[in-house]
């Protein structure tokens, strides 16, 4: 079963409770958490049908309020008695449009975070010219240490060992530039750190480079990873706006344009975060998956079914006892051959 925080996201409730009950047709078990007026007066008349069950409060938590605040002052709130349904193993996975930062603090309050992590990091796969690199953190940390953001580097690794097989994947710190003195304090001390480890750390790489396949994984702090999830979530939507604009200025090329229609639906599919609907909030003890703030009801129909591929899947369970093998030096890295910054780029 679903937790789905249905007040939570700039679309809610309506299309929250729209996009559940698309999912419940598709045979997902949905714990419904909202107030009883509005989910009443969303769901279909044969909602008693479908595998829906409801969780009804009076409360909350709002996308501008004060993480830590919402979370201590509303625990009747829909985002914090979904929390708490997967907490307590009720539900099996949590899935919310909402306010990240409260999702991050319930999570850790009532989930747990996996022992000796010292922040958990919002992770996702984006797009490149041939397949995919997987970047974290996209928004859960705005604020972070060197070490953190080596941690989250350890996060990839077993995050892409669990979902590709891959035994070494490359990683590469996103930074201004190639040079280990290039970047941010924290950013440098990074480096430093990543470069005497055992994992296939590249080094820098710059935010042009990324989709060309240099790496597997992207480490950023969540400041720079959720403004660049945006920037190439905004320019994929100006491309495609252009292509249209300059479709109209001729039937020829109107016509150039229905002509490969498939063709441009395949591109946009690979760049709408829709298609997938939500990441993975990584390193808490549990299932929670955090959806783009303007998620329509497709896509809450899609992180949805996405949680529950990661539910069955056992995918945290294997991640989390993976990350805590390498936290505890359980799990070394050794015969790694590593490629410098200076091999891959000069």
């Amino acid at each position: 079963m679903i937790a789905v925080d249905a007040m939570g996201g700039d679309r809610a409730p309506n299309s929250i409770v729209e996009g559940a009950v698309a999912a419940a047709r598709k045979g997902v078990p949905i714990l419904l958490c909202g107030p009883k007026k509005v989910l009443f007066s969303l769901l279909p008349d044969n909602w008693q049908s479908l595998p829906i069950t409801l969780e009804l409060c009076d409360q909350e938590i709002g996308m501008a309020q004060e993480p830590t605040r919402a979370v201590r002052t509303k625990p009747n709130s829909s985002l914090m008695r979904a929390m708490k349904a997967v907490a307590d193993g009720r539900a099996s996975a949590f899935y919310s449009a909402g306010n990240s930062g409260a999702v991050l603090v319930a999570g850790v309050v009532l989930c747990g975070r996996v022992t000796g992590l010292h922040r958990p990091a919002v992770g996702t796969f984006l797009p490149a010219q041939k397949g995919n690199f997987f970047c974290l953190d996209v928004g859960g940390n705005v604020d972070c240490k060197a070490e953190y953001l080596y941690q989250f580097a350890l996060m990839g690794h077993a995050y892409l060992s669990v979902t590709k097989q891959m035994e070494y994947p490359r990683i590469g710190l996103l930074s201004n530039g190639h040079e280990p003195f290039k970047g941010s304090a924290e950013v440098k001390k990074a480096y430093e750190k990543l470069s005497q480890s055992s994992l296939n750390f590249i080094g820098n790489i710059e935010a042009r480079e990324m989709t060309e396949g240099i790496v597997d994984i992207v480490v950023c702090d969540g400041f720079v990873g959720n403004i660049m999830l945006k920037a190439i979530q905004g320019t994929a939507r100006s491309l495609f706006s252009w292509i249209k604009q300059e479709a109209q200025q001729s039937w020829f090329q109107s016509a150039c344009l229905w002509l490969n229609r498939k063709l441009f639906r395949a591109i946009k599919k690979r760049t709408d975060y829709a298609s997938v609907g939500g990441a993975l909030l990584l390193g808490i003890k549990k299932p929670i998956i955090l959806a783009h703030g303007r998620s329509d009801a497709h896509a809450v129909k899609n992180g949805i079914l996405f949680a529950q591929q990661v539910v069955q899947e056992g995918r945290v369970e294997k991640f989390n006892a993976i990350l805590q093998g390498l936290l505890e030096g359980r799990l070394q890295m050794d015969g790694v051959v590593k490629r410098t910054a200076r091999s891959l780029f000069h």
